[in-house]
């Protein structure tokens, strides 16, 4: 997908018009990616109700759940970032909620738009941004809490399992 996408607002939502429909397989690439990252979502909610359920949060393997925590508010960014990417009516205006609410942080509302969103306005500054914390940000931060997850596991002596 990053063959063909350019994060530009004068080009975002052209470049995918022309990924499903010029591009061979595009349109399967594209729907490849959203399918999974919406089954990536409902997996992760799957394994904190699991791990809930079970008492797997419990000593000695509480930090491993507050890893686990992480990774989930990690692959919900994920999602959020790439759902903005198409720079489309549904991006902007959910662009534009999440900039109000950004603006709305008490005493921090000004930074947060500022940080997150490159100003007061929304354009190629926030676009630029959420691009980059999608592609490389967010995933490296996921590959590392991952490992961090994986060792943890391995470390508390595998899966905990029901009494």
């Amino acid at each position: 997908l990053m063959f063909y996408y350019v994060p530009s607002t004068d080009r975002a939502y052209t470049d995918i018009a022309s990924l499903e429909t010029n591009v061979a397989f595009g349109m399967l690439m594209r729907n490849l990616h959203r399918w999974t990252a919406h089954g990536m979502v409902i997996l992760v909610f799957l394994h904190m109700m699991r791990v809930f359920y079970t008492g797997a949060y419990k000593p000695p393997r509480e930090f491993n759940w507050v890893v686990g925590v992480i990774l989930l508010i990690l692959t919900l960014l994920l999602s959020f970032t790439g759902y903005l990417l198409p720079w489309d009516q549904l991006a902007l205006w959910a662009i534009t909620v999440s900039h109000g609410i950004g603006g709305s942080t008490p005493y921090l509302g000004g930074e947060v738009q500022r940080v997150l969103f490159g100003g007061v306005e929304i354009g190629q500054n926030a676009l630029i941004r959420f691009y980059t914390l999608h592609v490389l940000a967010l995933p490296l931060l996921a590959a590392i809490m991952m490992a961090v997850h994986f060792w943890r596991i391995r470390r508390d002596g595998g899966m905990a399992r029901p009494l």
